[in-house]
């Protein structure tokens, strides 16, 4: 599976599309995308990535609710979306979380005769790159994985799941810890890696794929590279990199 923050401005559709491209030629089961925002990206991905028939998003107006899409190529049998009771400040950089309704994005996937759950998520901005407690936009991420644990907890044990998607909280932060050990989820890949490019000033490890009742086999960073568009630029896919991981059930 993959996770990976598209990055809703710049060039958007057409980094979606290259990105779609490489999707179809990839080996991939399941896609998490974020910063999907705009609904007709949706028919975009279907043309362009026909072999994941099954493609799981609330439609939001002219808008996907929270920009939450997730792609499968096993049939997806439910899905259920949440809005985050505590979203971003309408006085500060946090209101359009407020307007996209962020939340997380509960598929229940069959594989192969095997029932796994996959929840797609993306949390608030920290835009401040501050997540001691005292600070507002990480009590409103508290706030937010302390609601996801909860949606966790009430799934079935038994059943293997993947939380993926960009928490905006960094690895080995008070909150990342918290999270992890009240869900009882395993990181798949080592947090020392930044997912959000190295270009931009305090990048961190805040996108993660975590895993419950199945065994990781291999997880990388992937989309390094930049990616060929229609027009003939070459452009880095998004300003995440995507997290790549293999489980095994």
């Amino acid at each position: 599976m993959l996770t990976l923050n598209c990055l809703w401005r710049g060039a958007a559709a057409a980094r979606l599309a290259a990105l779609a491209r490489g999707l179809e030629r990839s080996d991939l089961d399941v896609v998490c995308l974020q910063e999907v925002l705009v609904r007709r990206r949706i028919g975009l991905l279907r043309s362009l990535a026909p072999s994941f028939p099954y493609v799981v998003r609330r439609p939001f107006g002219v808008a996907v609710l929270g920009g939450l899409v997730t792609l499968s190529r096993w049939p997806v049998t439910g899905y259920r979306y949440t809005v985050f009771r505590r979203l971003g400040r309408w006085w500060n950089a946090g209101w359009t979380d407020r307007v996209i309704r962020k939340g997380f994005l509960v598929s229940e996937i069959d594989v192969a005769g095997r029932p796994v759950a996959v929840v797609n998520t993306h949390l608030t901005a920290n835009y401040g790159g501050d997540w001691s407690r005292s600070n507002d936009y990480a009590a409103v991420e508290a706030a937010e994985l302390g609601q996801l644990a909860d949606a966790v907890a009430r799934l079935d044990p038994a059943r293997p799941l993947v939380v993926a998607g960009d928490l905006n909280v960094p690895s080995g932060t008070w909150l990342f810890d918290d999270f992890v050990r009240a869900t009882g989820l395993r990181a798949a890949l080592d947090g020392a890696s930044a997912t959000w490019r190295p270009a931009h000033p305090g990048s961190r490890a805040i996108d993660h794929a975590l895993v419950r009742g199945c065994t990781v086999v291999a997880a990388e960073l992937c989309f390094r590279d930049p990616v060929a568009l229609a027009d003939g630029r070459r452009v880095p896919v998004s300003d995440h990199l995507g997290v790549s991981v293999t489980v095994r059930l």
